[in-house]
């Protein structure tokens, strides 16, 4: 009954933004067994490909966070993801990004101006700000949209590739001389996203580029993640 969920938030406080539960001990948004069960999974090992990493898997908890940073305005949640990352703290991507020639220059994926407007931020941004605090280097915003794509959730690969091919646009005048390029999303599906980024920045561009991604969602899986979460609107990389 509703009035027994007012009573339990009164109670006991806000909702845990994982199982959606009223708890008095979040840290500041999940309870001690989400909090747990997030940590388990960022030591999942999870690679897309070679130069590609991503700090979780995409799991009906882990969706919730980013769903969050996306669609409910907490951008701290970029953050909070990062931080709490194994992964990051003692894991692969911790290492293998330590080792990366420096500077690092983490690169955002970037929004169209009129998705921006909506959202007041680019997650992307603040995914990249995050990892930068861990390992050092700048947020570059060495991208720029040319064209407003439609939401990539229900496309297929090839579809995808079209529909972000040309998406962006190199407004870097000289690239620097050292040190490795790393591009930012939320999100690996299919790669169709960071791959036209890649192409943005030309096949001649002189350093390193690697990808990170707060999720990986495996494209074969992507479909069937939706359809049981469709009460979400995602836009899924």
């Amino acid at each position: 009954m509703r009035w027994i969920e007012n009573v339990e938030r009164f109670v006991f406080g806000a909702e845990c933004l994982g199982c959606g539960k009223p708890s008095g001990k979040l840290d500041p948004w999940l309870c001690p067994e989400c909090a747990k069960e997030l940590e388990r999974e960022s030591t999942v090992h999870v690679m897309p490909g070679l130069d590609a990493y991503s700090l979780y898997p995409m799991r009906p908890l882990t969706r919730r966070l980013v769903h969050a940073l996306k669609y409910k305005g907490i951008s701290g949640m970029a953050t909070y993801l990062v931080r709490h990352c194994s992964a990051v703290r003692c894991g692969a991507v911790g290492e293998d990004l330590s080792m990366l020639p420096k500077p690092l220059y983490f690169v955002p994926v970037p929004l169209h101006k009129a998705r921006y407007r909506e959202r007041g931020y680019n997650q992307a941004e603040k995914i990249a700000a995050a990892l930068s605090l861990v390992f050092g280097g700048k947020v570059c915003r060495w991208l720029r949209r040319r064209t407003f794509v439609v939401s990539q959730t229900k496309l297929s690969r090839e579809d995808r590739e079209r529909n972000v091919a040309y998406a962006f646009e190199c407004t870097l005048k000289r690239a620097p001389s050292t040190g490795t390029v790393v591009i930012v999303d939320d999100v690996f599906t299919t790669g169709a996203t960071t791959s036209a980024c890649l192409a943005a920045l030309g096949r001649d561009f002189p350093l390193p580029v690697k990808v990170c991604t707060l999720l990986y969602d495996e494209p074969a899986s992507a479909a069937a993640d939706f359809a049981a979460d469709n009460q979400m609107e995602w836009d899924v990389k």
